[in-house]
């Protein structure tokens, strides 16, 4: 039976590596056959912002584009994203906004979830 995992990142994709390494992790999840989503929510839902092109930082965004399209999931805060002024068309396509009841349900319904934060 395949793992259900839940990755969470709260922190901004050009801070450390954390973003990248959690989006690295979600990837290589899918690529084992876990069934996987990952939750971007404070700082995090900067992640999933169009047109980022960083030239000294690892591409955050590219790396959750790769895991969308091998079949995880990327959702992201609503709350999260209103709070700092970000629209939902913002966001590369296949990233669902979602509410707290959601984030909730995705983190119950998973056998782990691990937080990538400050």
């Amino acid at each position: 039976m395949s793992k259900k995992f839940a990755l969470i990142i709260a922190t901004p994709p050009y801070d450390k590596i954390g973003a990248f390494t959690a989006a690295r992790i979600g990837l290589t999840s899918v690529m084992e056959d876990c069934e996987t989503t990952i939750i971007l929510m404070e700082d995090g839902v900067y992640c999933a912002v169009k047109g980022q092109e960083a030239k000294q930082f690892f591409q955050v965004v590219q790396v959750l584009q790769d895991f969308m399209d091998a079949g995880g999931k990327v959702i992201a805060c609503g709350l999260c994203l209103k709070e700092r002024g970000i629209d939902a068309s913002s966001l590369i396509d296949g990233v669902e906004v979602i509410d707290i009841h959601r984030l909730v349900n995705t983190m119950k319904e998973a056998d782990q979830t691990v937080f990538f934060g400050a």
